[in-house]
């Protein structure tokens, strides 16, 4: 016996830690589970049950939103590895009034009672969907002769009873319009186009008086006024007409500027004192499609001292718009025609012909706000042609040329100075006898380089000096027309200048010491307006794309070599290239940019030579700026422009 004890004792203990693992499933599925009051997460789950004694259970309970609680007790004796609890929808006693007459109530369709009623209850269930979204039920109280009733009845909701309300009383309606086809409207539901026959209309009761409620009738027909008018019970009555009229409205035209004359349909409006322009319009339809009548309108503006652009506009009936703001867009710009001496290349050899262009201009003369304010200083006569100029080493005159003539016959150009700073008035170089472009000063100031015809039919290169002696030195003398000349400021001074070859067809640029007979063609391509460095170590010049016609600007060593490009990475037409009197940047000429009109035009711009991937726009005026010349100080850029529709010569400071 003695032996046996410790066994039995064993084997209670071992009984007493019994447990079991049992497999939760709720539906549905994702219920919350808990056991004896605590939470062990969303059916489905395993749970292992521990029992003490015989007598101990669990509580097993299923939670979700929309359904009632389920609970099981588990104890020592469940012998299944699995349970299913079943969660049952959540009921409320719901009641429904039916007036004012009894009606038969149904809830989603299914009938509450065999008969007709006035008030009936029912317990209806509410669950949750996938989304926890509360399930509603439809409610409805129908009776022949009334139109269904309706309401949605949802867990939320506060009040337990339901009222539907029946609709009584309906009548045939026949509703006619002058003229047919307008738009009907009742109660704001379209009807359709009159002449409207609508069969049994209902008409609500007032469950007070039992009178019935009156419809609001709209007809609305374009070009017409709207009109709105009462449908009631009427006794029975069934026939409506109604008489539209047009639709017509005061215009009022303001114009900016104002005083404008207002034209619409050929007759001048009325202007009152402030210079607004009135006219009262009718706007009836003009098709079967209920398009309305417009008119056409024109806005004119003259003043002595300003142009506007003729503005035509539709007047419709825009709704009843009555108010009609306009604008006329000044015309800024100015046509200004441009003379200029143009080389051509032809079966005989080069000629210089003269060529007259249209250019545009600007009305006005400034720059943008922030941009430096540019000075004329030149006054000129009207009608004057400037041609190139450029600015003496100094910096205290400004050389140019003008043009006059209309065929190569009678083509003549004079040489004169104005001061910088625009004062004195102008100083004549030469007598206006022969042709004399593209002059240029020596570096020393003292004498003026330029092309002229004085030594026969070809232009050749001439030295003059700048005080304004009379006396003259040809320097070249050669078989061909030449242009563009420079000297540079070497100990031996050399000569730049491009040669008109007729036996060749591109232009080319020669160096030569001045007094030798030999001179060194510069490029193998060939260019036009050459400009020796102050460096005296490279040049400028301008070559055209054969294909495009777009011109761009390169930099050769003084002796000749392989260009090098310093524009032309654009489609722009770029040329006019200048250095400044320390050599470090270039001034030139480019389309690139465009107006406030979206016009490409001629403008100054500048780059610095150790950086041409760097341009920066100096004139925006949307005039044609061209033919650019430093100042000493490297501060001013002089040039042509054809602002205020008038050729001079303006200075602007460069930052």
């Amino acid at each position: 016996m003695r032996s046996m004890l410790p066994l039995l004792l064993l084997g209670l203990v071992v009984g007493c830690a019994m447990s079991h693992e049992v497999q939760i499933v709720t539906r549905p599925a994702d219920a919350v589970i808990s056991v004896d009051g605590v939470r062990r997460g969303a059916s489905p789950l395993k749970e292992s049950f521990s029992f003490a004694n015989d007598a101990q259970t669990h509580t097993v309970t299923a939670s979700r939103l929309g359904f009632k609680d389920q609970s099981i007790q588990i104890g020592r004796d469940f012998d299944r590895d699995s349970v299913l609890l079943e969660l049952r929808p959540r009921t409320k006693r719901l009641s429904f009034n039916v007036t004012p007459v009894p009606g038969m109530v149904s809830v989603d369709g299914k009938p509450v009672s065999p008969d007709p009623v006035s008030q009936i209850s029912a317990a209806l269930e509410f669950s949750v969907d996938a989304h926890d979204e509360w399930s509603t039920h439809v409610v409805t109280a129908e009776r022949p002769g009334y139109k269904k009733a309706e309401a949605k009845v949802k867990w939320a909701d506060p009040d337990p009873g339901y009222t539907l309300t029946l609709d009584a009383l309906r009548k045939d309606l026949s509703i006619s319009t002058t003229p047919p086809g307008a738009q009907v409207y009742l109660n704001g539901e379209l009807l359709g186009a009159s002449p409207i026959n609508y069969s049994q209309y209902p008409f609500p009761v007032n469950p007070d008086t039992n009178e019935s409620l009156p419809r609001k009738l709209k007809v609305i027909k374009a070009g017409f006024d709207p009109v709105e008018s009462t449908i009631n019970w009427d006794g029975g009555r069934n026939e409506y007409h109604i008489d539209l009229v047009p639709h017509s409205k005061l215009v009022r035209i303001l114009s900016t500027p104002p005083g404008a004359e207002i034209k619409i349909d050929g007759t001048q409006a009325t202007r009152d004192a402030a210079g607004i322009s009135t006219a009262r319009l009718v706007f009836p339809p003009v098709d079967d499609k209920g398009n309305l009548r417009t008119y056409a309108a024109s806005a004119t503006k003259t003043a002595s001292d300003a142009q506007w652009l003729p503005l035509q506009f539709t007047i419709r009936w825009d709704e009843g718009k009555t108010d009609y703001p306009i604008a006329l867009k000044e015309i800024k710009t100015r046509p200004l025609p441009l003379l200029r001496v143009r080389p051509v290349h032809d079966e005989q050899g080069w000629q210089l012909t003269v060529e007259l262009i249209n250019t545009i201009a600007m009305k006005d003369v400034g720059e943008a706000p922030d941009q430096p304010k540019p000075v004329k200083i030149s006054e000129l006569p009207k009608g004057t042609f400037i041609d190139t100029l450029t600015v003496s080493p100094d910096g205290t005159l400004v050389l140019f040329t003008t043009l006059t003539g209309k065929t190569r016959a009678d083509l003549r150009s004079s040489m004169a100075a104005v001061h910088a700073d625009g004062s004195g008035g102008v100083t004549s170089f030469g007598d206006g006898k022969f042709v004399d472009l593209t002059p240029s000063f020596t570096p020393d100031g003292s004498q003026i380089v330029f092309v002229s015809n004085r030594g026969g039919k070809r232009l050749s290169v001439w030295q003059m000096s700048a005080m304004g002696e009379p006396a003259m030195n040809q320097l070249t003398n050669n078989d061909e027309h030449e242009l563009w000349p420079s000297v540079d400021s070497d100990p031996r001074p050399r000569l730049f200048y491009e040669a008109l070859i007729d036996t060749r067809p591109d232009p080319r640029l020669f160096m030569a010491q001045l007094g030798a007979n030999s001179r060194t063609d510069l490029t193998r391509a060939g260019g036009v307006q050459p400009r020796v460095s102050p460096k005296a170590d490279s040049i400028l010049y301008t070559s055209v794309n054969e294909k495009t016609a777009k011109r761009r600007i390169y930099r050769v060593p003084d002796r000749g070599g392989v260009p090098t490009p310093l524009t032309g990475d654009t489609d722009a037409d770029e040329f006019d290239a200048v250095w400044s009197r320390d050599g470090n940047r270039i001034a030139y000429v480019s389309d690139r940019g465009v107006d406030e009109e979206g016009r490409n035009n001629y403008d100054l711009w500048v780059i610095d030579v150790d950086h041409p991937d760097r341009p920066e726009r100096v004139t925006t005026n949307g005039s044609w700026d061209d033919s650019p010349a430093w100042d000493p100080d490297g501060h001013t850029l002089y040039f042509r422009s054809n602002r205020g529709a008038e050729w001079g010569i303006w200075k602007i400071a460069v930052k």
